[in-house]
């Protein structure tokens, strides 16, 4: 259901970000079921199941369905049931990078891990009038979270991990990584 990847990053050690893509998603139609007079229950997902495993559409099986005072037990066609239903969209991916230093060799392999995820979580612990310190202690700064995120095409950015010298300052870091993500801070 899921592909899972991880990539070392430089921060003076191995430090690993992970990216989490689903293969699809199949949201129920809760409404539909209901005008059918069916249940929502555990049988769903064994139906569910039966799609990831990649049954053919002229799989038959039995459910078991628990209706309000009475257990029924009744057979459908997988196709039918997706069909009616079912709506089965494109999955999901998330991306999320912490610890790594702003060079040459992390960023490429920032981007083929975050691209085109729909959320990215991004550590962003400097504001970019400090890159220097940033670079020293192998981080990364709000400015180049952003870029990052933008160059990557992704739908969300959240950043986090901020360094305690910017307490109370959690507005200007996330403003600083908008503007770049968004285009408006230049780069």
């Amino acid at each position: 259901m899921f592909t899972v990847k991880a990539v070392a990053l430089n921060h003076r050690i191995p430090s690993f970000a992970y990216g989490l893509e689903e293969q699809f998603h199949i949201n129920v139609n809760k409404q539909k079921l209901h005008e059918a007079g069916l249940p929502v229950g555990a049988w769903l997902k064994d139906v569910k199941q039966h799609i990831w495993q990649g049954k053919p559409d002229d799989f038959r099986f039995t459910a078991t369905l628990f209706h309000e005072h009475r257990r029924e037990e009744r057979e459908f066609v997988l196709g039918n049931v997706r069909e009616q239903f079912l709506t089965i969209s494109r999955g999901q991916k998330i991306a999320y990078v912490v610890d790594a230093r702003y060079d040459e060799e992390n960023e490429a392999k920032i981007l083929a891990l975050a691209q085109g995820a729909d959320v990215f979580y991004c550590e962003a612990p400097y504001l970019d009038c400090d890159a220097e310190k940033a670079r020293d202690r192998y981080h990364l700064t709000a400015r180049q979270a952003g870029l990052m995120a933008r160059k990557a095409g992704v739908r969300h950015l959240v950043v986090f991990h901020f360094s305690p010298r910017y307490t109370g300052q959690g507005d200007a870091l996330e403003q600083e990584a908008m503007d770049a993500f968004q285009g408006t801070g230049g780069g």
